[in-house]
């Protein structure tokens, strides 16, 4: 296993895992939710951790230092604090991670348990600044993106896989925003994948404003890289 690739399994080993499984005792959202965040910050993983499990697709809106996004969100909840989640599906907007955990549980499983939340939000704190700690990638935005492209690239992925994790770094230091579609272990979802692309393997990058597919973690940084650079 190459270096970085160890670096990025630490992060998950330090996270226990979560997002590798996806529950299917809810309902799904008709329009992907949109997540004001980026990958370094601890509370952002929370919730990204909670969309792979609850098998949720979320857009990306990249923010990490630097980015326009950042702009953006001030303009429409006030401050620069995140995660901050958009769900046009029911018109809800709000930061905090621990309420935005709640409310996904609430409006797309069958609830959370109050000790989970008392249990839960400490060991996020500690653990989760640790693993931001140990991997600080994906925290900057190397310039700010005036326009996104024309058209939102596609990355399947789930939150617990290191692979996908520099694939998302790549995103957040390019300041590009991403359309993630989850499918963490028993997600109804992997057939579709492995359809489109002939393998379950994740990350899965879709380019629709070049035509571009394809696998491998290394090879979706590089072309973000050469095309988004």
């Amino acid at each position: 296993m190459q270096l970085n690739d160890l670096h990025c399994f630490t992060v998950s080993v330090l996270r226990g895992g979560r997002g590798l499984i996806a529950r299917t005792d809810g309902a799904r959202p008709t329009e992907p939710i949109e997540l004001f965040e980026f990958e370094t910050c601890p509370f952002c993983r929370r919730v990204r951790e909670t969309l792979s499990e609850l098998d949720i697709n979320y857009v990306s809106r990249t923010s990490a230092r630097g980015s326009a996004n950042r702009d953006i969100l001030i303009a429409r909840g006030g401050k620069a604090q995140f995660p901050y989640m958009i769900d046009p599906n029911t018109g809800t907007e709000m930061y905090e991670s621990e309420d935005i955990v709640d409310y996904l549980h609430a409006t797309y499983a069958t609830g959370r348990a109050r000790i989970r939340r008392i249990v839960g939000t400490p060991a996020t704190m500690i653990f989760g600044s640790l693993a931001s700690a140990v991997r600080m990638k994906g925290g900057r935005a190397r310039r700010p993106r005036p326009d996104q492209p024309a058209e939102r690239l596609v990355l399947y992925n789930f939150e617990a896989s290191p692979y996908c994790r520099k694939a998302r770094e790549a995103f957040n230091e390019l300041d590009l925003d991403v359309e993630v579609r989850n499918v963490a272990k028993r997600s109804p979802r992997r057939p579709e994948l492995k359809a489109r692309g002939g393998r379950m393997m994740v990350p899965y990058l879709i380019d629709p404003n070049t035509g571009t597919e394809m696998y491998e973690s290394d090879d979706i940084v590089a072309y973000l890289y050469a095309t988004y650079a």
